[in-house]
């Protein structure tokens, strides 16, 4: 009975040693283990939500400048569009009617032979008496610009008469020995008179 029992001690002897030897360790390890992977995974997944969190980050700063830029872009192109229709209202209205009434006006008879008459009033009384030529718009006659000027004035003209340009209104004085043009054409009265009237034009009509 003693040797059963003493067997028994044995065994328990032997499983108490490889349960503290072996099963246990393997516990403690398998328990390590188990919690360096919740360790583990909890930092990928903290990890993960900081990149989510940066790249939401990024994404949202790339909207807002881009909003931005897109602000940017539609004021320039506002102000470009209503500075363009601007230029074209202020091209219909200022300078069609202008050069209209320039060429009515700077093509009469009279007004032409009255400037006529006056700046060669003005070039004797500086003691410029050389041969001139007298070009005068291409809708008016000489014969009508001829008979209005002073006789002396008209003789001093290259083949006694006034010639005509390919111009609308004004006149264009040349000095022959000199080979100087003085062009009081429509074109530049009417570019003298809008530089003059722009500012007051578009103060206005636009308000500005």
């Amino acid at each position: 009975m003693k040797s059963l029992e003493s067997g028994k001690d044995k065994m328990q002897k032997i499983c108490d040693v490889l349960r503290k030897e072996t099963l246990e360790p393997a516990k403690q390890e398998a328990s390590e283990v188990i919690e360096n992977a919740h360790i583990q995974a909890a930092e990928i997944v903290r990890e993960a939500k900081e990149k989510v969190q940066g790249l939401l980050q990024a994404a949202s700063t790339e909207i807002e400048q881009k909003k931005k830029a897109f602000e940017s872009t539609l004021q320039i192109a506002c102000r470009q569009g209503i500075e363009s229709l601007k230029q074209k209202i202020e091209k219909e209205l200022l300078y069609n009617q202008l050069a209209e009434t320039v060429k009515k006006e700077t093509s009469d008879p009279k007004f032409l032979s009255t400037l006529i008459n006056s700046f060669l009033q003005t070039l004797e009384e500086k003691g410029i008496n050389e041969e001139l030529s007298v070009v005068i718009p291409k809708s008016v006659t000489p014969r009508s610009i001829n008979e209005l000027l002073v006789e002396r004035f008209l003789e001093r003209l290259q083949k006694n008469s006034v010639a005509l340009g390919d111009f609308d209104g004004g006149i264009q004085i040349k000095l022959l020995d000199r080979k100087i043009t003085i062009d009081i054409s429509d074109r530049v009265i009417r570019e003298l008179i809008a530089d003059y009237i722009r500012h007051d034009f578009r103060e206005l009509v636009f308000q500005v």
